[in-house]
């Protein structure tokens, strides 16, 4: 009993190897990770609950575990094919387009859940007609950017793991 509980703790701890990966060293991970943080700080300034608030979620679980798939699709065409073929590209190719294909849904649901004109003007006024809000937009625009383009810990493609 205690060897499957134990195993079980592994599997999860292999789980999150793989997410950290992509955290540190898959820039489209990242960004992904950066509007959903947007897009759950608006939810939550538009009071959304319940059914469109798990809707959010699934979309949101959607676009990055197809993006965890991309990665772990693109490594391992690089172990099987480390030089330059036609079908290793499609295989590479077709994995990042489906990644847009449901980030671009996701754009899709994410504006019609969220799609609120007085809501989203007030914001916006509010936002910008407060030097506290609007600062902390522009330090939190900041931050995004280097967690995105500035946090990266090397290109997963030199390393040997």
């Amino acid at each position: 009993m205690l060897n499957k509980i134990a195993a079980l703790g592994r599997s999860f701890g292999y789980a999150l190897c793989g997410i950290m990966h992509c955290i540190r060293r898959e820039r489209n991970f990242r960004i992904h990770l950066v509007a959903a943080a947007y897009v759950l700080a608006l939810a939550a300034y538009l009071h959304i609950t319940g059914a469109r608030l798990a809707l959010l979620f699934l979309t949101i679980g959607g676009v990055l575990a197809l993006e965890l798939v991309n990665t772990a699709a693109e490594a391992l065409v690089d172990l099987v094919s480390p030089q330059r073929r036609p079908l290793a590209k499609i295989a590479k190719d077709t994995a990042a387009g489906a990644v847009l294909v449901f980030a671009a849904s996701a754009v899709g649901v994410g504006a019609a859940l969220l799609w609120q004109p007085r809501a989203l003007t007030a914001l916006l006024l509010d936002t910008l007609t407060s030097p506290i809000r609007f600062l902390a937009l522009a330090a939190s625009a900041l931050i995004a950017g280097w967690f995105v383009f500035g946090f990266s810990q090397g290109d997963h493609k030199k390393e040997n793991l």
